[in-house]
């Protein structure tokens, strides 16, 4: 075996247990939001009618998006904050255990005691948080897929349209879920780059949580305040949280967009490995 699948299977193995928690919180949220629809999609749509600009912007009101259809009801309670939030604190903690966590115990400087290049270590480990990430991510969207017919989440709904007749709204589909996951596992693949490049370069875990978290939570905030107030809308390109509110891609389907952040995790990935290779070690 090579030393870089070596490295791989032994992140992988060590991080079992975290790996099963984050599923098993993920997959409860999902279901028990997915429970509530029967019961609440009525009243969340009602509530919601007449919501501020700030409260609109913060659960993805956009677009003409009913919440109390299927579609709707998941996406503001699931994927305009919920799934994405979770999978972005997963994919912060794995970008930063990949070279920052153990560089700041010591535990890198043992393995690189080894004959193990660098590079094996950069790209085994960053291959192994992004697969995680996308494990976590599959399993939560297997649950709500399940959920669906459970929950009659997938059953067609009626509703009044502007010239006073009547629509039919299709149900949620695993189709719909895939792309609404897809674009999840996105956003937070972009945010795992961003703490890895931040490891590579200052070693220090508690400096790259805290900065790829004031990073993350920064670009929301500068959406939501465009969104409430209009100002600061010629920058809200540089927040990720810009495509992904406004595609909606659980309700529109994949757009373009969504592979932006896996440009922004390529790069990141790059120039953090390269910097890893040219510095010296911290000492913890």
């Amino acid at each position: 075996m090579s030393p870089g699948l070596r490295i791989y299977s032994r992140w992988m193995r060590d991080r079992t247990r975290s790996t099963i928690g984050w599923t098993i919180g993920l997959v409860i949220i999902v279901v028990v939001t997915a429970a509530f629809y029967p019961s609440l999609a009525e009243s969340t749509g009602d509530s919601l009618e007449n919501s501020s600009g700030a409260m609109g912007a913060m659960l993805g009101l956009s677009g003409g998006i009913d919440p109390s259809t299927p579609l709707g009801y998941l996406w503001i309670g699931l994927y305009a904050n919920i799934v994405p939030w979770v999978l972005m604190a997963l994919g912060i903690a794995l970008g930063t255990a990949a070279i920052a966590g153990d560089e700041d115990t010591g535990v890198l400087e043992y393995l690189l005691a080894r004959p193990v290049p660098r590079t094996s270590i950069a790209i085994s480990r960053f291959a192994a948080a992004v697969s995680i990430l996308f494990i976590v991510s599959a399993l939560s969207a297997l649950s709500l897929v399940a959920s669906i017919p459970l929950f009659q989440l997938g059953d067609a709904v009626t509703r009044p349209a502007a010239d006073g007749t009547t629509v039919s709204v299709a149900g949620a589909t695993a189709g719909d879920v895939a792309a609404g996951t897809f674009a999840s596992f996105a956003i937070a693949l972009g945010v795992t780059g961003l703490a890895f490049l931040i490891g590579g370069i200052t070693g220090r875990k508690s400096m790259t949580l805290s900065i790829s978290s004031a990073i993350t939570i920064g670009s929301y905030v500068l959406y939501t305040v465009s969104e409430s107030t209009g100002a600061l809308d010629a920058i809200t390109w540089v927040s990720a949280w810009r495509w992904y509110i406004d595609d909606a891609m659980l309700i529109n389907g994949l757009s373009w967009a969504v592979l932006l952040p896996f440009a922004l995790a390529t790069v990141c990935f790059g120039v953090g490995w390269q910097w890893f290779l040219r510095r010296d070690l911290q000492t913890p």
